[in-house]
């Protein structure tokens, strides 16, 4: 994620939204990959399709507006259920006979070359096209038959545009705990949108024989085409979030925070892995603050390689800021013993500490400020998207 704001705005301008929807299935289609960039705040879906809405008719941006729709249904639903959403929302998942990730998903041994090869590239890249997502989740809960959440914290782990809301409800909608059915695809669907010409798979079946393509009416696993599986066949799957927060602090000293370097008569904008705004309070005199909470990562991890791209992007498009590893209380305790010692006379500290709304900064103090909507007057829990969507057409301009 070594892209520059500007570099990322040129993306947009070039962009014709009008190929993405008839391909964005396709993993070779008009996609834009720059959902890392818009999931860290650091690329506004506001000033996406103000800028595509400015140069094309409405026919052509609006399949593309409907899909960044999504994003913002999912954070809405979070918003307003909370950790719900890392439980079955709306109905129990089905059938689950593994309470832990598929050794074969987490390995990428499954012997499906389009999702092996997806597996190795997210750990490769930390990018997965949205298909591939469905289709890798797809056969982790509904044909490996695994509780949901196991694998969508791994997937989370090593996405780059990792976000709890859009990735815990669509492995959700996939294993129809927030959908009406589970999603499942056989190998000619995989085939067709995949370029791929793979056959004599366990999934190269019709659809009525999928649920049974791996276990048996048992609950065995079954001898299956072209793969050995392994036993046991699913394995926990952790990450040491409290060593990888001390490995970022040891590989970045020159830019981790020192109450001796900050203006305390300055403000604060608090930014973190969810608002890397590049252009938030840019020319103002305020001291900029990464931060980074163990609070956060020990709850929803993430790789090295992951976190290590999110303190770059900051680095690299927000001048002066400094990274603080610790939670919020940490943070503000250390601005309010520095003030006491040095017995300045002005505003207390939460006054001058801003910071953007977010379900993870709801514990934050200061000012809070709004973060941009597409819909901003469309806000409430919708227990489906369409039924969001057909409030959100009332304001498309």
């Amino acid at each position: 994620m070594n892209t520059t704001y500007a570099a990322l705005l040129e993306q947009v301008k070039a962009y014709h939204p009008a190929k993405y929807n008839p391909t964005r299935n396709y993993i070779n289609g008009a996609v834009t990959a720059w959902s890392p960039y818009i999931s860290r705040g650091f690329l506004s879906p506001v000033t996406v399709m103000d800028e595509l809405k400015s140069k094309y008719h409405q026919q052509e941006w609006i399949g593309f507006m409907q899909q960044m729709a999504w994003r913002e249904y999912f954070q809405r639903v979070w918003q307003h259920q909370g950790d719900l959403i890392l439980q079955d929302l709306k109905s129990t998942q089905s059938n689950v006979l593994l309470q832990e990730l598929p050794l074969p998903i987490h390995a990428g041994t499954t012997g499906i070359h389009a999702l092996d090869n997806a597996i190795h590239q997210l750990y490769d890249t930390g990018y997965l096209h949205n298909h591939l997502r469905m289709y890798i989740s797809m056969l982790h809960s509904n044909l490996f038959k695994a509780a949901w959440l196991p694998g969508a914290m791994w997937m989370y782990a090593n996405l780059l545009d990792h976000d709890p809301a859009a990735n815990f409800l669509s492995w959700q909608w996939v294993a129809g705990t927030f959908s009406s059915k589970q999603y499942i695809a056989n190998q000619d669907n995989i085939n067709k949108y995949t370029a791929t010409k793979q056959v004599g798979t366990f999934l190269d079946t019709e659809y009525e024989n999928l649920q049974s393509a791996i276990f048996d009416d048992k609950g065995q696993v079954k001898i299956t085409k072209g793969v050995s599986f392994p036993s046991p066949l699913d394995q926990a799957y952790s990450i040491d979030a409290m060593a990888i927060l001390k490995n970022l602090l040891d590989g970045n000293q020159s830019e981790t925070f020192n109450i001796n370097k900050i203006d305390l008569t300055k403000p604060f904008c608090i930014y973190n892995s969810f608002n890397i705004d590049p252009i938030w309070h840019k020319d103002e005199q305020v001291n900029r603050v990464l931060l980074l909470e163990p609070n956060h990562f020990t709850k929803f991890p993430v790789t090295e390689k992951v976190l290590q791209c999110i303190v770059d992007l900051a680095k690299n498009n927000i001048p002066g800021i400094q990274i603080f590893v610790g939670n919020f209380e940490s943070f503000s305790l250390a601005l309010h013993e520095n003030q006491t010692k040095d017995r300045i006379d002005y505003e207390s500290v939460n006054s001058k500490i801003f910071y953007k709304e977010h379900p993870t900064t709801q514990h934050y103090q200061g000012i809070r400020e709004e973060r941009d909507w597409l819909f901003p007057e469309v806000n409430g829990y919708y227990p489906s998207f369409f039924g969001y969507w057909k409030k959100c057409e009332k304001f498309l301009k």
